[in-house]
């Protein structure tokens, strides 16, 4: 495995890392907040129905108090003819025990009225926390959003890489071809084939000054060790663009047809015959 191989893999091993957290927070957190908004609102919901019970209890309680007050009222009036009339002590009993039960309505009445005043602050605390569970489902959509877009800028990143990837590619390609002609050549031990074998050259680095269809120029020509039918790479920082095989070559300058292109060239790019060096 020789080292490009190994920062490629590097490269894809730190974008899976990248992209997998996002992916397990996507796929967990909103379904946890959506449960609890949801398991809130139920809550309030049940809080609401208990309220309007107790209110309906109380108010029958209410009306059952002012019902046996009337019903007091009438046996003390019952008592009072019977008192005239020296009528014997049941009726006395009776309003005992009618008192005794309206003290005990008044007792359940106040009861009731805790209950509702209990309800109606648990109520209160429910609204602040949904409240809160609205200002964290917030938080966790303008999140999703910040990881989304991060998402995008490592998948740019990563379309980049694959880019020059496939171009180093290529120039290996181009370089073993290259490798297999001259063992041919050496197989073959012609002198004349021998003198006519391209000669290594270093690196060759330049900039196209003009582009015209399918034909760009570039600052570089014979005197940097720029010859006709050389293939050189165009990209323009980390993006493969094309190559361009020269077709024309001067002492400063040189030209050439754009081939196997990825994007549009234009001036300013850079040309190369080693993406590695």
């Amino acid at each position: 495995m020789n080292i490009l191989t190994k920062i490629c893999v590097v490269v894809l091993l730190v974008l899976v890392l990248f992209a997998s957290v996002t992916f397990l927070t996507m796929a967990t957190v909103p379904q946890n907040w959506r449960h609890l908004h949801k398991q809130e609102v139920q809550r309030r919901q049940l809080s609401d129905q208990a309220v309007r019970f107790e209110k309906l209890h109380s108010a029958r309680l209410s009306e059952e108090i002012k019902d046996i007050k009337t019903r007091a009222d009438a046996l003390a009036t019952e008592l009072a003819e019977a008192k005239k009339d020296k009528v014997p002590d049941p009726a006395a009993l009776r309003t005992a025990a009618l008192q005794a039960a309206i003290d005990a309505a008044n007792t359940r009445l106040a009861e009731l009225q805790l209950n509702v005043e209990a309800m109606s602050k648990r109520n209160e605390a429910l609204s602040a926390s949904l409240d809160q569970s609205r200002q964290a489902i917030a938080g966790l959509q303008k999140e999703n959003r910040r990881a989304t877009g991060e998402i995008t800028q490592l998948r740019g990143q990563l379309e980049r890489s694959e880019r020059v990837v496939r171009a180093l590619q290529r120039q290996l390609q181009d370089r073993d071809e290259r490798i297999a002609e001259l063992e041919k050549q050496v197989v073959r031990g012609v002198a004349a084939t021998d003198a006519a074998t391209p000669q290594a050259v270093g690196k060759i680095a330049g900039t196209i000054t003009a582009v015209r269809g399918e034909l760009a120029s570039i600052n570089i020509g014979s005197a940097h060790g720029v010859s006709r039918g050389l293939k050189l790479f165009i990209y323009r920082k980390a993006n493969f663009v094309g190559y361009l095989l020269v077709d024309e070559v001067d002492e400063g300058e040189s030209a050439g047809t754009i081939v196997d292109k990825q994007l549009d060239p234009v001036a300013g790019d850079k040309v190369t015959n080693d993406l590695l060096k």
